[in-house]
């Protein structure tokens, strides 16, 4: 108790600050196999073959698998939120039958160095039949593969008489509102490294970055071995947002591949491939509407929105969407709430969790809402958040729903307070004012260009008209 607030020192930077850090790409194991990933080149399609004879005739091949070759092995389960229905929208390891985004594993090969491998891969050769993709989450529903809908599931939560909240609203207010695709791009890309101990039995698997008990698990069961026989070892971690550390399907192949070829296993994803192929998040298109009083106090906020997952649903589940729909109605009291979310499969590297899943893209929905109520109802946006902020004697306040299997229960907080924190720390009404002299003078200047800008032109076409230059010109 001596610590709270009290600055502590730092025990984990030096070995960072010196160079003297271990992440995975540093772990070198003598005997070592390199494994590179063969992905798709197309974002939809049926995967017709895949040549391989030229790559298995490279002098460095060690091993090449495709989905034939761990067929027994199972697409990879959920961490968060199983919803019943989801178990087809699983990824296999390696594609079956269908590549469904740029950058999907395909296939792997084995050699005794990196470069090798790199050139093996090269080598092997898919052969697709192209189909035409689906990359618009608010597309009408269609058949994404045999027996699979592109909706894969909905997400619903409400509280409230919705229908009266809009019947007795002095003004509506409606959005479309639109948040864009995001990468984590993390200083350090993925990887792994699994060894195998012949004398215990152990496998050990070197750069877990995040939930390492679970994962343990998940391998334990996927591999067939005990639990007690799968190690996780974690590191340094060159960044995580969420989206490192989560089991992808190379962190199952490094690990098969360890035990079936009984030799340690490598594999460090370069840039390239962690664009096309780690977990992306938010891409979601919101429709919302607020029913408003004359205060600005909100009666009811019914959302409909559309969640672009891609082309599977990974270990995370429909965890975003879920919280998404939870926390939109944020510090606010919204006395009637409805939310819709549309869980849609695309063409596009699979989603997942990524800073504030859920939190973020349910925030910007709401203040952006809550400025658009205000710009409606000709008031101040900082008097129209007061108005409808939780007030600190309603604590603890409760919505009438859950979110990942929690009811969701605000146990404290004292909103107006914090703002009013906020504004003084920040001088908003000085930066409120600087911002008026910026527009002012910024219309001042625009202005002055056009006048600048009409003269100058003015100034030209005399020059250009006179016979001076015309004759100028006839001569050359």
């Amino acid at each position: 108790m001596a610590q709270i607030g009290r600055s502590v020192r730092r025990l984990e930077d030096r070995p960072l600050l010196t160079g003297d850090g271990r992440f995975a790409a540093d772990i070198a194991v003598p005997g070592s196999l390199y494994m590179r990933v063969v992905r798709s080149a197309v974002a939809f399609g049926r995967l017709t073959a895949i040549c391989t004879e030229d790559a298995r005739a490279h002098p460095d091949c060690v091993a090449i698998w495709t989905a034939a070759d761990v067929a027994d092995i199972p697409p990879i389960g959920f961490r968060l939120t199983p919803v019943p229905g989801l178990e087809p929208c699983r990824q296999p390891v390696l594609a079956r039958d269908y590549v469904r985004y740029v950058g999907e594993p395909v296939a792997i090969v084995f050699a005794d160095d990196p470069y090798a491998a790199e050139d093996v891969a090269d080598l092997v050769v898919p052969e697709f039949e192209p189909l035409a993709p689906c990359l618009d989450p608010l597309a009408p529903p269609t058949e994404f593969a045999p027996g699979l809908e592109t909706e894969a599931a909905v997400v619903r939560k409400s509280y409230g008489d919705i229908e009266a909240a809009f019947a007795g609203a002095h003004a509506i207010v409606a959005l479309e509102l639109s948040v864009g695709r995001h990468a984590g791009v993390p200083l350090e890309t993925r990887g792994a490294v699994a060894v195998p101990d012949e004398a215990t039995g152990i496998l050990r698997m070197y750069g877990a970055a995040k939930v390492p008990h679970y994962n343990r698990q998940a391998l334990a069961a996927m591999l067939g071995l005990p639990l007690e026989r799968v190690h996780l070892h974690e590191g340094h971690v060159g960044g995580g947002f969420g989206i490192r550390g989560e089991l992808y399907p190379e962190d199952v192949l490094v690990c098969a591949a360890a035990l079936r070829l009984n030799r340690p296993v490598k594999w460090i994803e370069d840039r390239y491939e962690h664009l096309m192929a780690a977990n992306q998040s938010r891409g979601q298109v919101h429709r919302v509407r607020a029913a408003v009083d004359h205060r600005g106090f909100i009666l009811g906020i019914d959302d409909e929105f559309w969640f672009d997952q891609g082309a599977y649903i990974r270990t995370h589940g429909v965890t975003v969407p879920d919280l998404t729909a939870a926390m939109l109605p944020g510090p606010y009291v919204v006395p009637a709430y409805r939310s819709v979310g549309h869980v849609r499969l695309t063409n596009k590297t699979p989603c997942g969790t990524y800073r504030a899943p859920g939190r973020f893209e349910g925030s910007f929905v709401r203040e952006r809402l809550l400025d658009a109520i205000a710009d409606r109802v000709g008031l101040d946006p900082i008097a129209v958040r007061r108005i409808n902020f939780v007030p600190k004697s309603a604590m603890p306040f409760r919505r009438d729903f859950s979110t990942l299997g929690t009811e969701l229960v605000y146990d404290t907080g004292d909103y107006a307070g914090f703002l009013d924190k906020c504004l003084a720390r920040s001088e908003w009404e000085k930066l409120r004012g600087d911002v008026t002299r910026r527009r002012q003078s910024a219309r001042r200047s625009a202005w002055d260009w056009a006048f600048l800008s009409k003269r100058a032109a003015s100034a030209h076409s005399r020059t250009c008209a006179s016979p001076l230059i015309g004759t100028a010109r006839s001569r050359s």
